[in-house]
Parts: structure tokens; C-alpha cells; sequence
């Protein structure tokens, strides 16, 4: 062998021999790694789900709120006297869900009517400008169109209409939604109604 092969041969077993050896070491950190999650794996199978009890609930609870027999924490700085003195035996605040929405409903139903009519006359808005949309299947000059010139005059003063009629059915919604959020709040009727 000449010399330039023997130095060959040597940069390359040079070279390859810490490659075999990572090669090695990462597949036996691999294989230990492997093994590690199975054994967690196993520890945790073996280990009960964990049970939680009222006890456990009543520990972290903030200090002067005790449990009372429904379940539901009420504060210990409330006094009787408190509750004597305002005339009644119950706090006041907001009635339960179903009442709330029972008294709510017909200023939600007025929101409601108002958000359908916005939406009709966005659907109609839709229709008149496909039907101004050369590239709309309802195109007036179209294969299935009229082809008249009067008719997109019709479509064009109907679609001025309806945007005149959207601007005042938003309005609306907006209005709706002011008179059941003074519903909510307890102001009297907004100068409009009445």
C-alpha cells in the first residue's frame, strides 16, 4: 500500500469509530429510556385513583364560610340580625335562572324578532345583488335570466330599498337589545316606547 492509502485508511477508521460508538450509546440510552417509561407506567397503574370527600372540599374553603345542609358555603359575618333587620329572612338579589328568564322573555323575544329581521332582509340583499352578479347563476343577463334592462332598474331601486330597510332593522336590534339590558338593570323604559 502507498503511503496516501494507509493515511486514507486511516482518517477514515479514524472517523468511523466514534460514529459506531455514538451509534451505540444512543441505542442503549434509547433502550433504558424504554424501560423507564414502562416502569412509570406500571408504578401508576398500581396506584389507587386518588378519592376526594367533602372533608376535603370543607378544608379549602376561606376561613368564616360554613357548609350548610345543601351544600352551598354561606359567610359567617352574616349575621341574623342583619337578615332581621332588612325585614326579610333571605338576601335580596337576582331571582333563579328560570324566573329571571321568564321575566326577561319578552324584551328577548323583541332582541329575537329584531336579529330575524335583519337577517330576512340580508337574505334578500344577498338575492338582488346575485341577481345584479355576472357570475351569479341568477344573473339578470343570464342563460336563465329575463335579459330586460327595466328589470335591473327594478333590482337596483329594490336593493337601495332594502339597505334603507337594513340600516333602520339594525337599528332596531340595537334599540331591543338597550330595552332588555334596562330591563336587566331596573331603569324605567326608554322615551321611545312611550
Amino acid at each position: 500500500m502507498t503511503p496516501r492509502a494507509v493515511l486514507r485508511l486511516a482518517v477514515l477508521v479514524t472517523l468511523a469509530l466514534p460514529g459506531l460508538a455514538a451509534a451505540q450509546g444512543l441505542g442503549d440510552t434509547a433502550a433504558r429510556e424504554r424501560e423507564k417509561r414502562a416502569k412509570e407506567q406500571k408504578e401508576q397503574k398500581e396506584k389507587p385513583a386518588p378519592v376526594f370527600t367533602n372533608d376535603d372540599l370543607d378544608a379549602g374553603r376561606p376561613p368564616g364560610e360554613e357548609r350548610d345542609e345543601t351544600g352551598s358555603s354561606s359567610s359567617g359575618s352574616e349575621s341574623s340580625s342583619d337578615s332581621e333587620s332588612s325585614g326579610s329572612s333571605s338576601r335580596e338579589g337576582p331571582p333563579p335562572l328560570p324566573d329571571r328568564l321568564a321575566a326577561d322573555r319578552p324584551w328577548i323575544d323583541a332582541v329575537k324578532q329584531a336579529q330575524a329581521e335583519v337577517a330576512s332582509i340580508e337574505d334578500q340583499i344577498r338575492q338582488a345583488n346575485g341577481r345584479l352578479n355576472p357570475m351569479s347563476t341568477d344573473y339578470i343577463y343570464g342563460p336563465s335570466g329575463s335579459n330586460d334592462a327595466n328589470e335591473e332598474l327594478r333590482v337596483r331601486q329594490e336593493l337601495t330599498e332594502l339597505q334603507a330597510r337594513l340600516v333602520e332593522a339594525r337599528e332596531a336590534v340595537a334599540a331591543a337589545n338597550a330595552e332588555l339590558r334596562n330591563h336587566r338593570e331596573g331603569r324605567p323604559a326608554s322615551s321611545s316606547e312611550e
